[in-house]
């Protein structure tokens, strides 16, 4: 029986990798060790499906850490497809996304996200991130009609 359960350990381990460990790390904001223990996954591919969601999706947090915005956008867009298991879990790749078109300055981009986002039941801190989020986008957007305005004011003067 010992040996059984040693080798359905090593065989759990080497088919699935550290990426739950990762992903635990990556919610405790320990983006270094997260990072360490991602990296010894030599083939995500191999991962089953739902193992794969997650190793991108915690691929894709590390990234947006490291401010690597297309490597985490093109990483948190595969986990989505993917598929997570947890729907708090898909709301936050959403919100993730809208930071990163955020970033991007891509504002229209970033609003579908939040509507998208407002479509799921959402647990209290991700709507208070997606509501300020949100505001951060209008006031971005705002400001940018107010550039464009001023500028197009100091055209017409000259």
């Amino acid at each position: 029986m010992m040996f059984i359960s040693c080798g359905l350990i090593i065989y759990g381990y080497f088919k699935y990798g550290t990426v739950y460990a990762a992903f635990q790390y990556v919610k405790n904001d320990n983006f270094k060790k997260a990072e360490e223990l991602i990296s010894k996954i030599k083939n995500p591919d191999k991962l089953t499906k739902g193992h794969k969601s997650y190793y991108y999706f915690t691929t894709g947090i590390i990234a947006l850490n490291k401010n690597d915005f297309h490597k985490s956008h093109s990483d948190l867009t595969q986990a989505l497809n993917l598929g997570l298991r947890i729907k708090n879990d898909k709301s936050i790749v959403l919100l993730n996304l809208a930071i990163v078109e955020f970033y991007r300055k891509d504002y229209e981009k970033a609003t579908e996200y939040i509507k998208e986002i407002r479509l799921l039941k959402l647990k209290p801190l991700v709507k208070s991130e997606t509501n300020r989020i949100e505001k951060e986008i209008n006031i971005a957007q705002q400001s940018m009609i107010e550039n464009m305005t001023d500028s197009t004011k100091s055209e017409t003067i000259l």
